[in-house]
């Protein structure tokens, strides 16, 4: 799924462009071996409302919910319907359903965040008000009262394997909280351990299949600091690992359906493909992008990862079925070895001498 009105093929990997005039709805089958788009089905949406900013694809039905902002004076009237269900085949792509869920009657604020759970049965929506709604599916009626964290930016939302919780992230809290009853179980102030150091929670991931125990959160720092991920226990809630992914602070990241791979994309236009059992960075992709991506997705059998950027463009990538093993190990015993057969001969050299 792209939101596109034209595209082309670079060598490299498969583009859809974007035009600012207007915003479709664009559905593309894709041909990985050709590495061509071949646009399906669009749908212009209205000129008078704000860009799509969020979107998240239905795992068993032709349904996509989007972020919508409706025009500037129903937000400001408290009509902002900014919650949108659309089907699609390949005739065409419909609204279905609309619903508010903001607080805000400003704009600037939107939802930033759209997530449907394992099951389809629930909808999850995070705004940059700090609201965050669960909706039952199809209805968009309330599972629970709607939660706002006052002063906090949703920049995440997932939902446990199970569908029981969500962890949510602003900049500087991940909450988790019941599906049940919408209280929330636990609350992490701090992403790392030294409070000096300004760091901020970016994205969160629950595992699927054989991790789905665990819990992936990105934390970013400044310009001189490396992003890092952490895996955390998702039934004690506390901290398994903490890794360095990449150079430069991450976007935004994604989990493949089996579990084993998560991806991540990063500012320097990049992107990387990782163990999820250990984070080991597998395949590196540069210059994906000539912006920062906003959106990343792995393909149901985790052959192609798509990206979306802010500089209009949608990219798929190729995924191999296996990577090369990691060396290092054995590249370092070789070395000492090296080093060890250096020194006898050095040795027996200088008992020669003498």
């Amino acid at each position: 799924m792209a939101i596109s009105n034209r595209m082309t093929s670079p060598p490299s990997c498969i583009n859809a462009g974007v035009s600012v005039n207007y915003w479709l709805l664009a559905i593309y089958k894709v041909d990985a071996a050709g590495k061509t788009l071949k646009p399906v089905v669009e749908k212009e949406l209205s000129r008078d409302e704000d860009a799509p900013m969020s979107i998240s694809v239905h795992p068993t039905e032709s349904a996509l919910a989007f972020g919508i902002n409706s025009a500037t004076n129903k937000v400001e009237a408290g009509e902002n319907e900014n919650c949108r269900i659309f089907q699609y085949s390949e005739e065409r792509i419909e609204a279905v359903h609309n619903k508010g869920t903001l607080a805000s009657r400003n704009s600037d604020d939107y939802q930033k965040v759209t997530r449907f759970s394992k099951d389809g049965n629930v909808l999850a929506t995070g705004g940059t008000d700090g609201v965050i709604a669960l909706l039952n599916y199809p209805s968009l009626t309330p599972v629970m009262p709607v939660t706002q964290f006052k002063g906090h930016e949703i920049l995440d939302i997932d939902f446990s394997a199970d569908g029981a919780h969500i962890a949510a992230v602003s900049a500087m809290n991940l909450w988790i909280i019941s599906t049940e009853t919408g209280r929330v179980l636990e609350v992490i102030t701090n992403p790392v351990l030294n409070k000096k150091k300004p760091f901020v929670f970016r994205t969160c991931r629950f595992g699927r299949g054989a991790f789905s125990n665990i819990l992936y959160t990105v934390v970013n720092g400044d310009r001189n600091q490396k992003p890092f991920v952490c895996m955390w226990d998702a039934t004690k809630w506390t901290r398994i690992r903490t890794l360095t992914v990449g150079p430069k602070p991450i976007t935004t990241c994604t989990i493949s359906p089996d579990g084993k791979l998560i991806a991540f994309s990063s500012s320097d236009m990049g992107l990387r493909i990782c163990s999820s059992k250990s984070l080991q960075v597998l395949m590196t992709v540069p210059n994906v992008h000539t912006l920062p991506v906003t959106s990343l997705a792995f393909n149901n059998d985790a052959s192609l990862l798509v990206s979306g950027s802010v500089d209009g463009t949608c990219r798929v990538v190729s995924v191999p079925k296996t990577f090369p093993k990691n060396n290092n190990f054995v590249m370092l015993i070789l070395a000492l070895l090296f080093l060890f057969l250096a020194g006898i001969v050095q040795v027996y050299q200088s008992n020669l001498i003498a």
